[in-house]
């Protein structure tokens, strides 16, 4: 039943839609339309009226004509040009969409699923006892068991001698408080590689907080977390025994903390730990990931206006334990530990920060450019006018609605600005932390990519996965690996070369790369950007497992690769606390004159000039002549008798047993028991004069 009054105006109603002449008696259940009728129909549910009627005009729902126009079903005529305008058709979701929209709910725990699939050959082989370092890697391990033998805990690697600049940064202590913990924990075969996978663990559930922190959502925290398992520069931190990963990790949980502490009026709990959290980072990775979460948080509140809220007790709170923290650490090594050495050579990196007017103040960012590939190709691939058009209504927004994009932004340029003052000791930690920044923002532009957009990104990430297939099966063969090296003018020495050569896994790998790219051109749905990324993490796991069980152990039987095992890690470190006494060249008695070298026994038939002279040779020096008394103790003589010659006097008087026997040579063992025999040891001084 209608009703005879007048229909009351809706607040949205608008001349150019005429929403007003929709009747008031229709029920609720056909104002609101399902998003499935809205998609299929084209119009939005204030468009639509009861019993299916177009909200246009008040007339019923238009049909489509086979040239396109929407005819009335009634009158057979044309519908005024607003319902024309239609959204394109949205391609159906295939089967890899789907799942990743069912995988959102899951969010962190599909995130360590396949970073578990990723890092479980190290597991397994250090399980074995196979696990293999690099030498970067020694170094931390060897900082680790140096502490926990001496018990440096406030100053790791205090009294050892580092070999370059780069084994700076792993002297903050953080990274050894954590493997400490987990040294409590695990045994000692599983402690090193497992290390490397919960730090790179923790950075990846930072990725996905802060993509939620800054309001993205859950798809936008999926696409970033499985965008960072893809990049080439997080993807080997799994397998990395270093504070790379965890530095990097406590800097993004500074920034989510910071990120809601500073949009509440009152956050206790966010606002300390977020300096707590910036002091440990910066007692993991250095400096750069302690200013960064500070001057980003100062930026932000000068953006938003809201600089007085950094005034409040909670921010003074945090700012005080920060201090604290810093205070007890600093206060800790002067008291407690003898490392002047230690600190001079821990803050020697601030000596050798430098503009970017120095020369190489770019090779951060060109890392971790490099690090992004094939995800920093997404840049060319956005609708940069769709982004312009919004771009100054977006930045004011951003001041109160979208203040969480606001403070990632800032952040990620801030990170980029104070790269540049890096010293080359932190390029590792500096490449790391701007990939982690740059991905909650790569994870959002991925999922808004239009679909022509889109699929020119999975073409290009195809294209460098054929590239990288291709060169690593023609480093298989001598004839295109010579080619390569001629082309990038990197020449190859004749041991390089065979080492290359005799890598099997590289093939294998290439191989993979290749399918993999056939795969993603032609039977890959591209314009679906969240089920391709779900195949991009596929491959991506799939590459992993020949590179861990094929190529790593080929590796450890080069020399050239210096890889190393745990017991071979272990046996240099252990005598350091202790004083290794010299072992003395040959056995002799306390007090006892040094052994000259015995010479050559002569016959008696030898020359007596040829005699004297080789008794003046191998004579024991001694003190000047006119010192010398002209008969010496037996306790002041040579321990060996047979040390001078006996001259050919001597030689005929002897008898015939005696003389067709050639003098014995002089043994340490030998040399105590002749000492009595003084009848030949009393004339053996005159030798020299009587030779002269």
């Amino acid at each position: 039943m209608t009703s005879d009054k007048a229909p009351t105006p809706s607040p949205d109603a608008s001349p150019e839609s005429r929403t007003d002449a929709m009747p008031d008696a229709a029920p609720e259940t056909t104002r609101a339309a399902t998003p499935d009728h809205t998609a299929a129909t084209g119009t939005t549910p204030e468009q639509t009226g009861p019993d299916g009627q177009d909200a246009v005009a008040g007339q019923p729902e238009a049909d489509a004509t086979p040239d396109g126009t929407h005819a009335d079903k009634n009158k057979g005529g044309h519908v005024p040009p607003r319902a024309e305008k239609q959204a394109a058709p949205v391609p159906p979701a295939g089967q890899a969409e789907k799942f990743f929209q069912a995988l959102c709910c899951l969010g962190p725990l599909v995130l360590l699923t396949v970073l578990a699939a990723q890092a479980w050959p190290d597991f397994w082989q250090g399980w074995r006892g196979d696990a293999l370092y690099c030498p970067a890697e020694v170094r931390n391990i060897q900082i680790f068991l140096h502490a926990q033998q001496d018990g440096q805990w406030l100053a790791p690697g205090a009294g050892l001698a580092m070999e370059s600049a780069a084994g700076l940064a792993a002297q903050w202590p953080g990274f050894t408080w954590f493997l400490a913990s987990l040294a409590a924990l695990l045994p000692p075969a599983l402690l090193f590689p497992l290390s490397g996978a919960l730090a790179a663990a923790l950075a990846l559930l930072g990725v996905w907080g802060l993509s939620r922190a800054a309001g993205f959502g859950s798809k936008a925290a999926l696409a970033a977390g499985l965008i960072l398992l893809c990049m080439p520069i997080f993807a080997p931190l799994a397998h990395f025994t270093g504070p790379a990963a965890l530095a990097a990790a406590l800097l993004l949980f500074s920034l989510i903390c910071f990120c809601r502490g500073w949009q509440a009026q009152r956050a206790w709990f966010y606002l300390p730990a977020g300096f707590v959290l910036a002091g440990l980072a910066g007692l993991t990775g250095g400096l750069f990931h302690l200013l960064l979460p500070l001057l980003a948080s100062a930026l932000f509140l000068l953006w938003r206006a809201t600089f007085r809220r950094a005034q409040a007790l909670d921010a003074l709170t945090g700012f005080v334990l920060l201090l604290l923290l810093l205070a007890l650490w600093l206060g800790g090594i002067i008291l407690w530990t003898n490392a002047e050495g230690y600190m001079q050579g821990l803050f020697a990196t601030v000596r050798q920060w430098h503009g970017p007017v120095t020369a190489r103040w770019w090779l951060p960012l060109a890392v971790a450019g490099l690090g992004l590939v094939p995800w920093i190709g997404m840049v060319v691939c956005v609708s940069w006018q769709r982004v312009l058009r919004s771009a100054w209504s977006d930045l004011k927004a951003s001041r109160a609605e979208r203040a969480g994009s606001a403070f990632v932004w800032i952040s990620m340029v801030l990170a980029c600005l104070l790269s540049l003052f890096m010293p080359m000791a932190q390029l590792q930690s500096v490449a790391v932390c701007l990939a982690c920044l740059a991905a909650p923002l790569l994870g959002k532009a991925l999922l808004r990519l239009p679909h022509l957009g889109s699929r020119l990104f999975y073409l290009i990430a195809a294209l460098c996965l054929l590239h990288a297939g291709m060169a690593l099966v023609a480093a298989s063969f001598g004839f295109s690996l010579d080619w390569m090296a001629r082309f990038f003018s990197w020449p190859l020495s004749p041991e390089q070369r065979e080492m290359i050569l005799g890598l099997k896994a590289l093939p294998v790998l290439g191989t993979l790369c290749l399918l993999a790219a056939v795969a993603m051109t032609r039977f890959i749905r591209r314009d679906h950007p969240g089920g391709a990324l779900l195949f991009c993490t596929l491959v991506a796991v799939i590459l992993t497992q020949p590179a861990a069980l094929m190529l790593a152990p080929e590796l450890a039987a080069l020399p050239e690769a210096h890889l190393s095992r745990l017991q071979d890690i272990r046996m240099p470190t252990m005598p350091e606390n202790a004083v290794t006494p010299a072992a003395p060249a040959t056995p002799q008695e306390e007090g006892a004159p040094p052994v000259p070298a015995a010479p050559e026994a002569t016959l008696p038939d030898q020359a007596p000039n040829q005699a004297s002279e080789q008794a003046r040779e191998n004579a024991a020096p001694a003190p000047e002549p006119a010192a010398q008394p002209e008969a010496a103790r037996p306790e002041t003589q040579p321990e060996t008798p047979q040390a001078v010659e006996p001259l050919p006097e001597t030689a005929r008087e002897a008898g015939p047993e005696q003389t067709t026997t050639p003098a014995p040579v002089a043994t340490p063992e030998a040399a105590p028991q002749s000492l009595p025999q003084s009848g030949k040891q009393e004339n053996a001084p005159a030798a020299p004069s009587s030779a002269n």
